[in-house]
Formats: structure tokens, sequence, C-alpha cells
């Protein structure tokens, strides 16, 4: 089996051995396993983060195939946490995995699920992410938002007790259809939440802390938003 040195030979030079030892200590819940939540989980794994929590209740199908990294035929009808589990196992033996097939809010109470040092929201419904948020500030833990629609997608840090969330998303604001969603800005996104989490359990400060990025792939426009 290759040693763990090998494994992660190439992050050396921007990760030192000890900030390399320190993500394997790590744990990350990743809440959303389909687009957003596929890349996060790869990349987190390929740069060694430790433990991943993973959940959700979704099965594949035909229509996640444009954008979901995991959504093969091979995987269609099964649920989305564990063949992301899966996955994990095949890339190496250093990323422990636990998947929870459910709802996260359905094991909300319970505490194993939820120890980790950080959180990452691939959700795609408002009430939902609000729910994951209160969930996040009860525990203290950070939480590293992204969403995506068309060309277009967002990426910001909730530290325990930010109001991130109702400035991005208004109580008012309405729900409509499910949006476009194209992959090239799925894995723009994802990995942009992947190096925050990174970022955050490294102890690197970030410009998103508090705020958030807005980015217009279509247009090429990148546009930070800071408190």
């Amino acid at each position: 089996m290759p040693s763990f040195a090998d494994t992660f030979a190439r992050n050396q030079g921007s990760l030192t051995d000890q900030q390399q030892r320190r993500l394997h200590g790590k744990s990350v819940a990743v809440i959303g396993c389909g687009g957003l939540g596929g890349y996060v989980i790869e990349e987190l794994t390929r740069i060694g983060v430790g433990r991943l929590h993973l959940f959700d209740p979704d099965v594949f199908a035909a229509s996640n195939g444009n954008r979901q990294l995991n959504a093969l035929w091979s995987t269609l009808g099964r649920n989305k946490a564990e063949a992301a589990a899966e996955r994990v196992a095949s890339i190496h033996a250093f990323t422990a995995t636990r998947f929870f097939p459910v709802d996260f809010r359905a094991v909300a109470d319970q505490d194993e699920p939820f120890r980790v040092d950080a959180a990452v929201d691939c959700l795609d419904n408002i009430q939902a992410r609000r729910d994951l948020a209160s969930l996040c500030d009860r525990r203290s833990i950070p939480l590293v938002h992204g969403a995506v629609s068309g060309w277009y997608g967002q990426v910001g840090v909730r530290l325990p007790g930010d109001d991130l969330l109702d400035r991005l998303y208004p109580r008012r604001m309405a729900t409509g259809p499910a949006p476009s969603v194209l992959s090239f800005t799925v894995a723009v996104i994802a990995s942009l939440q992947a190096a925050e989490t990174v970022k955050l359990l490294l102890g690197f400060p970030s410009p998103l802390h508090h705020g958030w990025l807005h980015i217009d792939l279509r247009e090429g426009d990148f546009v930070l938003n800071e408190r």
C-alpha cells in the first residue's frame, strides 16, 4: 500500500509536513453529496482530510448525470452518501468516512454525527440551509456555504453566530423552480468551498470569513462582498 508521505507528496510546497498531518487529524461534515458535495468530498479526500461525515437522503437519478461526479449509470438508484463513501475508499486509505443516508435534521440531536471541525453546506434548499446554520451555531461549528444556478455561483464562510445566510437569503425571499445547473459552475464553487474549508482547518485567515464571493462565469466576473 502507498505510504502517507507518497500519497500526499505533491501537496508539499503548498503545505508543510505539519500542516498535512494536521489535516489528517481533522473531521468535516459534508451535507449534501450530489453536485457540490461530490466535488467537495473528492477534493477534501485528495488533500488529506482525515475523516468525513457524509449526509444525503437522496438517490442518484439520470438527471443528475450532467453535473454530479458520482452520478454514473452504475450508481443510478443508489444513495448518494453511500456512493461517495465508496469512492473515497477507492482513492486512498487515509480518509475515513461515515455516511448518513438521511436528512441531517433527522440526526441533529445526536452528538457523534456532528463531532467535526467544520461543515460544508452543499444543499439546494433555503430552509434546509437555515436549519443547518442553526445547528452549527448550537455546536459552534464553522460553515462553508456554496450555491449554484446556471453560470452563477456563490461561496462564503459563516462563523458561529454570523448572519451570512440572512444577508444572502432574506426571509421574504421566495423560492422558485429548480434552477439549471452546469457542471463547470458546480466544479468551480465546490473547489472554492474545499479551499475555504482547508483554510479553516489550518487556521488561515480569509476575506470570506463573514463574507461571500459571487461568481458569473459567463461574463468572467468575480465580486467579493465583505462585511
